[in-house]
């Protein structure tokens, strides 16, 4: 008889010091968290077992988020104190804003990868009081300018080392500046005709040297841009 598996998805910060290490390095922190936790993982198959896991698409260094996505499974229920566990056992920029249970659900899950389409961030601008009017007056000039735009063009080198220009208007969903900070969605993940673009090359493209921002990913969305 096949032993039952218990199936989770825990949305996570990460935070601070965090927003300097890799998507490798972040993926190998939460799997040793769990690992500290005392739980019965479910392995991989093959030589090399590993849990079984699956991560949200790839933070770009320097940014920070308030809802990364892991999915992992185990062959016993988490512990009611499950929060305090994980956060007693991995940096303390961490933090467990919420912990789902699928062991019910009978449709396979999607990988995270696929089921999530949509990203929204929040990028602070690093400015100071002195020049914060002139510079937010020319933040809200290349929003209004950038909304105008029916190609938002910006090249890219391929995988065979090769410069491409890509539109990506339709990956932007939605940009405001408001109360001194930009709020903009852009599209992520895979299985779409609409390409990904990552939160630095939009800043990059569209506000070029204004200034810095600090950035953070705030929320996931589906196809549906239902919340995740």
């Amino acid at each position: 008889m096949q032993e039952k598996v218990f199936k989770y998805r825990l949305k996570l910060t990460k935070e601070g010091e965090l927003k300097f290490i890799s998507h490798l390095d972040w993926q190998n922190l939460i799997i040793k968290t769990l690992r500290r936790c005392g739980l019965k993982l479910v392995l991989s198959e093959g030589f090399n077992k590993i849990p079984k896991t699956g991560f949200s698409p790839a933070l770009p260094l320097f940014i920070e988020s308030e809802c990364e996505l892991v999915y992992f499974q185990t062959y016993k229920p988490i512990e009611p104190n499950f929060k305090e566990q994980f956060e007693v056992n991995t940096n303390k920029n961490v933090k467990l804003v919420e912990c789902l249970d699928f062991s019910d659900t009978t449709t396979k899950l999607p990988p995270l990868d696929v089921l999530i389409q949509w990203a929204k961030y929040e990028a602070e601008p690093i400015v100071n009081k002195n020049e914060s009017i002139s510079i937010f007056e020319k933040i809200q000039y290349n929003t209004n300018k950038c909304l105008s735009l029916d190609e938002l063009l910006i090249e890219k080198q391929t995988k065979k080392g090769l410069n491409k220009v890509i539109n990506y208007r339709k990956s932007l969903n939605s940009l405001e500046f408001k109360d001194g900070k930009l709020f903009f969605i852009l599209k992520t993940g895979q299985n779409s005709e609409i390409p990904s673009l990552r939160a630095d090359e939009f800043i990059k493209e569209v506000y070029q040297n204004l200034c810095q921002f600090n950035v953070k990913r705030i929320c996931f969305f589906d196809k549906d841009l239902k919340v995740l």
